[in-house]
């Protein structure tokens, strides 16, 4: 995967160390911060993963997430002893692209890290691409091979709807078979590529939350993203 560069946030220097020790060994750059503040001054466009701890000292690491997310799209990673679904809820709620508790397994922890890596590689790639294919369906429009999503007016004007990379992933599958019932199972091992477990099922629900709110008029009374309960999500 070349040379690629990950900023660790922890106010545990055990931690960091352990986290500097297992992902230098995968091949990766690694930089630590021990605070948000530090953390923060840190960022910039270089940088293509942040493993971020919450409970800190100062700005805690749901801030520090929401300040970075006013710029930049990199991946990020809550690292935390919080576990509870409402911590994991509010995490990607905010920004965080995963979630994954204290104590951890070495394997797990690289096994997220390279699928998000993967995953915002292909997204960056596929950035500057020029295609004029689309999946088009209902008043929606949206391009199959890059983060390109249109709300169509009845006079046929098109607005852009800003999405991130997962909802983008998401609202893409979905749009490919409008009609079908998704499972979340399904959801979570396509998009993610990931062994579904029944935690994955609080992830999907958040981010359908959140593309919701950006597609429908009201959120709360969907017509267009529609839960079946006991089966999935489909695209009425």
């Amino acid at each position: 995967m070349g040379n690629q560069k990950i900023l660790v946030v922890d106010d545990n220097e055990e931690i960091r160390n352990i986290l500097h020790i297992l992902l230098e060994s995968e091949g990766y750059q690694i930089l630590e911060a021990c605070d948000g503040e530090t953390a923060l001054t840190m960022v910039d466009d270089s940088i293509d993963l942040i493993i971020l701890d919450i409970m800190m000292p100062g700005i805690s690491g749901l801030d520090v997430c929401k300040k970075i997310r006013e710029t930049y799209q990199m991946p990020i990673l809550f690292l935390t002893a919080k576990g509870t679904d409402s911590d994991k809820s509010l995490g990607l709620l905010i920004g965080a692209d995963d979630y994954l508790s204290k104590p951890f397994s070495h394997s797990e922890l690289t096994a997220r890290v390279k699928s998000m890596l993967r995953r915002y590689y292909v997204y960056q790639g596929k950035k500057e691409a020029v295609s004029d294919n689309y999946y088009t369906y209902n008043i929606f429009k949206v391009a199959k091979d890059r983060n390109e999503v249109f709300v169509i007016s009845p006079d046929g004007q098109e607005t852009s709807i800003d999405l991130s990379e997962l909802e983008y992933q998401i609202f893409k599958l979905l749009i490919e078979s409008p009609g079908r019932v998704f499972p979340a199972q399904l959801i979570y091992e396509t998009i993610w590529n990931e062994p579904y477990f029944y935690s994955s099922n609080a992830t999907i629900m958040v981010h359908i939350r959140n593309l919701r709110t950006k597609i429908e008029d009201d959120p709360s009374n969907p017509v267009h993203l529609l839960t079946v309960w006991g089966k999935g999500y489909k695209l009425q």
